[in-house]
Parts: C-alpha cells; structure tokens; sequence
C-alpha cells in the first residue's frame, strides 16, 4: 500500500471499493425470516479472555439475531466454510472446523487467522456463498475451495486474517464488500451488521443482526503485510455472537455501498469500574485494510 493510501486509511476514507453485481438488489432491507426449529441459545461462563474455537455463545442485552434469507448483495458475498484435513498419508479426511467467510474481490476471500485446518499435511477448504440449508441459494456453480492462503495470528487485533485465493472468480457473480479502517468517532453509533452462521441459530442457514454498536476500541498487535508493518485494531461491540460465527465480516453502508471495518473472531473480557464488560471483538484498523488490499492485488 502508498503511503497516500495509508493517510486515506488513517483518516477513515475507504481504501477498497465494493462491488455489486449488475442484476443483483442490495440488501440494506433484506427478507428477515422467523425462527427456524431446533435453535438452542447459551451463556458463556468461561473466564479466559478470548474465545475462538471454544464452544460458546455470546447474548449481550437479549437476542437480537434474525435467519436472512442471502439473494441480496452483501449477504450474497457472505460464504459459509467447511473446512477438512488428511492428518496421515493415506488417512480419512476429517472435518477441522466450520467458519465464515466474506469476499473481497473477484477470487479474494477474508476469514479470520485460526479457521485454517490444523495440520501441515493435506487439507481443503470448501467455500459456500450465500448458504441456506448448506446450499448456495445460486446453485452448485457458485461453489468453490479455496486454492491458497497467507493467515495472521497473534492477539485478539491481528487474529484477522486469513486472506484466500479462490479458484473460481464468483465475486463478479456475487459481488464483494469494500472495506476500510475503524474511526473511534463512530463509537456507540448503531451504524453496524454482523451476518453468518453461529451454531446456537443454525450452522447452515443464514442469520444477521442489524444496529450493532461499536463500544470500544483497543490497540492490538503490529503486523507484517507484504514487507510493511501495520498496527491492528480491536474493534469491540455488542453484536451478538457464537461458536461458528468466526471469520463474519462487520459492516456498515456507505453511500457507494457496504464497507466491512473488520472481521469477527470472538469474545473479549475488559475489566471495568462496575465488572468485566464481556464484548463481542473484530479485528480491524490499518492491517486488515492492508491485508484486504494485498488480497485484491494479488488475486483480484
């Protein structure tokens, strides 16, 4: 990234645009549908201060989720994720871990950095766009995997990433967020929504919340983007969240479109006057901008 690129950034102007699809509506009013059976809800009791792949969910303020039916743009750039690894030679493969992820560009996927298989042997990540019931809403053509992947996993702020060359180019399909850096003068504005696919709603169908609010934001580690350091951003809110959720984009509409300024990951537990503050966390600020911006260079 440009140095006038970085200054753009610092000052909360948009660094990748977003891109909707001729033929497909937006979404700022998507079709909300009710419950769907068999949604079970929780507390998370645990003290540690992140949660990420722990079995848990996060209801801050009561339920505030909806099931959203994905044929409009973004929630047509929201993908569902399977993840799967060969732990031996000649093993079965076995599934590591179902998450979320968001398109960025044409063949450009962000997810967050502890969703990769956790082994070094072989492994495959298939990508389901806009998924209701386990399906593309667009059909098996809208399908693909993911062919490469460069993650970045530190603290709770640089637990971002990980960006992903798709084989097939259905972000021109489907469209994909733009995204830029978190301005702390936006906290505790309603501006933000949060969609995927949380295991206490459903791990398969669709649900978001709208009217989420930033409620802190805090400094996290420094990260290496293509040979250039960049600072992370916690970005702190009240959305409500769960185990499956990890990888969601966190967005806001601008006047040329959606604009993610994060990507969700997990929990965090800031100790306050009156208690510990349990926050939902995405992880933002200058390195998930470059991050974004690496990806759509190098794979559009």
């Amino acid at each position: 990234m440009d140095s006038g690129g970085r200054r753009a950034e610092r000052a909360g102007l948009a660094i990748g645009g977003a891109h909707c699809p001729r033929g497909v509506p937006r979404g700022m009013h998507p079709k909300v549908l009710s419950r769907l059976d068999g949604a079970r809800y929780a507390i998370s009791s645990r003290g540690s201060k992140t949660l990420l792949s722990e079995t848990h969910s996060t209801i801050i303020n009561g339920e505030s989720r909806t099931f959203v039916y994905p044929d409009r743009f973004p929630y047509t750039a929201v993908c569902k994720l399977y993840s799967r690894a060969q732990f031996r030679p000649g093993g079965p493969w076995q599934e590591t871990g179902q998450a979320n992820g968001f398109l960025i560009g044409r063949r450009a996927m962000m997810t967050s950095g502890h969703v990769g298989p956790p082994t070094n042997g072989p492994w495959v990540i298939q990508v389901i766009p806009a998924c209701w019931g386990g399906h593309s809403v667009f059909g098996p053509g809208m399908v693909t995997y993911v062919k490469s992947t460069w993650s970045w996993t530190s603290d709770s702020g640089s637990d971002i990433k990980m960006i992903c060359e798709l084989y097939d180019p259905i972000g021109e399909r489907l469209g994909y967020f733009g995204y830029r850096g978190y301005n702390s003068s936006w906290e505790d504005g309603g501006y933000w929504t949060m969609a995927g696919f949380p295991y206490d709603r459903s791990l398969t169908y669709m649900s978001h919340e709208t009217g989420i609010a930033v409620r802190d934001d805090d400094d996290g580690d420094d990260i290496n983007v293509n040979g250039e350091v960049n600072d992370t951003t916690q970005v702190e809110s009240d959305a409500d969240e769960a185990s499956g959720v990890s990888g969601a984009p966190f967005w806001g509409w601008w006047e040329k479109g959606p604009y993610a300024i994060g990507v969700h990951h997990g929990v965090e537990r800031d100790g306050t006057i009156s208690g510990t503050e349990i926050l939902s966390c995405a992880a933002g600020g200058d390195g998930f901008v470059a991050a974004a911006h690496w990806a759509r260079s190098m794979w559009g």
